[in-house]
């Protein structure tokens, strides 16, 4: 949009800078028809800027990327995939200590995943977000 403000200042420079203190019809369609190009033009490269897309290359690479850093945080213990507090435990005949149940810590890994997944997008399509309008 700077650049459509641009066009505009540019133009009214001309005008006043111009020799003539007295312009024709043909004078102001001439500049008209000028800045309306120029315009649309601008317009035309905002548009296409604006498109985005994803190859499916770039979305396989995202992917792999997110489900690496996944498996890296649950191999170095950055997310304790078991709740160890959630143990239970018997004894059985042979006094073998026995796990009788023990839940999986699904919170943690879903917080660590949204971080990741957040990370890596920035990484990779950050510049595809735009900020929201009011």
């Amino acid at each position: 949009m700077n650049k459509i403000q641009e066009l505009f200042e540019n133009e009214s420079d001309r005008v006043i800078k111009s020799y003539p203190s007295i312009y024709t019809k043909d004078d102001v369609v001439l500049l008209l028809a000028n800045l309306r190009t120029s315009v649309l033009t601008e317009a035309l490269e905002l548009k296409n800027q604006a498109k985005t897309s994803i190859s499916e290359e770039q979305f396989q690479e995202f992917s792999t990327d997110v489900s690496r850093r996944l498996e890296r945080a649950l191999n170095d213990g950055t997310i304790e995939p078991i709740d160890l507090g959630s143990a239970e435990f018997t004894i059985n005949y042979s006094n073998q200590i026995e796990i009788e149940s023990i839940n999986c810590d699904t919170e943690g890994i879903t917080d660590e995943l949204v971080d990741i997944l957040l990370d890596e997008f920035q990484a990779k399509f950050g510049k595809f977000i735009t900020p929201e309008t009011e």
